[in-house]
């Protein structure tokens, strides 16, 4: 009862921001190469900072225990750089992907289905030995957090990075008119909600942030064999997304069920296949890594969400702009 009470709140109030920030980091990564525009990268950003302002501030405090991921470097990379095709192909990532299941995209009940599919086949099942493998290759313990890995007090760094952010954020232009909250609005909700997610997960005993892929593959695990063993606060937190997005999107008249075409629908399967099985490869996704194991200074986290960008970009190039 005590994981449902702090996971599923934390749910709604993310797939509510989402949905209302149409707040997708495939969108943002892919925008950064396509449109160009750098509009919900800016969101991922300002949310990343808000986030790593707080968890570290309560850490400080003794109120939060922040620990980076171990360095299986390779696993970031690669599991990273699929993750990222996978994306494309699925139309989402994979916070995208489950908040739209809310929203009523047909196409996204699909993707997100390959998904809990790839996370599940790579957990427990035939994908397992390569992930293993990749798994195998592990950094340096002091190297597992960026200041760590630098060589330089965890406050320098955090100072320079929130310093050289906002600048960044600053001098960007003005928003510009866009369906649902402008950026700043949606960058600051996200990174209070993930600040959120880590105060309630430690109240659980969790001691980690929002994350994705992990109760992606717990929701399949009960569903399929009836096995609750990985069931926690976060599996409350990812059943929320989607009831979230679904109540702001009744809210705001946009709720509407819609599906694509069926070739479309198997391209976002094979997409969420790859998405899940990258995912679970590199320890997790763009909100696992990209928010909160960036947010916690991790360096595995800074490989993922890297080659996840470029895994974004090649995708992109690939499916949709080489001709």
């Amino acid at each position: 009862m005590r994981t449902l009470l702090l996971g599923l709140p934390v749910g709604l109030l993310f797939g509510f921001v989402l949905q209302r920030g149409r707040f997708c980091m495939y969108t943002a990564f892919r925008d950064l190469l396509a449109a160009p525009d750098a509009t919900l990268f800016r969101a991922y950003v300002l949310a990343l900072l808000v986030q790593a302002l707080l968890i570290h501030m309560g850490a400080a405090l003794g109120l939060l225990a922040v620990s980076p991921f171990g360095l299986f470097w390779l696993a970031a990379i690669v599991g990273g750089f699929l993750f990222g095709m996978g994306i494309t192909l699925a139309g989402g990532c994979s916070s995208g992907t489950w908040y739209r299941v809310g929203e009523g995209m047909v196409g996204s009940w699909v993707a997100a289905l390959g998904y809990g599919l790839g996370v599940a086949a790579t957990f427990w099942g035939v994908l397992r030995p390569a992930a293993d493998f990749l798994a195998s290759f592990e950094g340096p313990a002091g190297w597992r957090s960026l200041p760590g890995l630098l060589g330089v007090p965890k406050w320098l760094f955090l100072a320079a990075a929130l310093g050289g952010g906002g600048w960044w954020l600053l001098r960007s232009p003005r928003p510009r008119a866009f369906t649902g909250w402008l950026w700043p609005r949606t960058g600051l909700a996200i990174g209070l909600v993930a600040a959120l997610a880590w105060a309630a997960s430690e109240a659980t005993g969790r001691m980690w942030g929002l994350s994705i892929t992990g109760p992606t593959g717990a929701w399949v695990r009960y569903l399929t064999a009836g096995d609750a063993s990985r069931w926690g606060w976060d599996a409350w937190v990812l059943l929320g997304i989607p009831l979230g997005a679904f109540l702001s999107a009744r809210a705001g008249g946009e709720f509407k069920w819609r599906a694509p075409a069926p070739e479309r629908m198997v391209k976002q399967l094979a997409g969420g296949i790859l998405m899940g099985f990258g995912a679970a490869t590199a320890g997790g996704c763009n909100i696992g890594h990209g928010l909160t194991g960036l947010g916690a200074l991790s360096t595995a986290s800074l490989l993922a969400i890297l080659f996840i960008l470029l895994g974004t970009w090649a995708g992109t190039w690939l499916f949709f702009l080489r001709r």
